[in-house]
C-alpha cells in the first residue's frame, strides 16, 4: 500500500511559513505529514506563523507555547468533563431520593 506524504513545500504555500520551519516542525513531531495535515494541523502552522511574524519569538520559544498550549487545552477539557460529572452526580442524587424505613406488620 503506498502511503502518500505531504511534502513541506506544499505545507509552506498552504501556511506561509518558510520550507525550513516546516521541516523543523515536522523533526520536533509537533505537526504530521500522512498523508495529509489535518486542519488542526493547518491551525497550528497558522498560529507558528503569527507567533513568529507578530513577535518575532525563536523556532524554540513557539515550541515551549505550542506545548503549553496543548497542556492547556487538555487541562480545559478535563474541567469540563468534570462538571459534567458532577451536574450528572447532583441530578442523580436529586431525582433518587432513598428514604429508610422499617416495615412492620400489625395483625388487628
Amino acid at each position: 500500500m503506498l502511503i502518500r506524504r505531504i511534502n513541506p513545500e506544499t505545507l509552506a504555500a498552504q501556511t506561509g511559513l518558510p520550507v525550513e520551519v516546516i521541516q523543523e516542525l515536522i523533526d520536533l513531531g509537533l505537526i504530521g505529514t500522512l498523508p495529509e495535515p489535518t486542519e488542526t494541523d493547518l491551525r497550528e502552522l497558522r498560529r507558528v506563523r503569527r507567533l513568529i511574524d507578530t513577535l518575532g519569538l525563536s523556532h524554540e520559544a513557539v515550541d515551549v507555547i505550542l506545548q503549553m498550549r496543548r497542556r492547556l487545552v487538555a487541562l480545559q477539557n478535563e474541567v469540563a468533563r468534570l462538571r459534567m460529572e458532577l451536574a450528572e452526580r447532583h441530578r442523580v442524587e436529586r431525582t433518587s431520593v432513598w428514604i429508610e424505613a422499617e416495615w412492620v406488620e400489625t395483625r388487628e
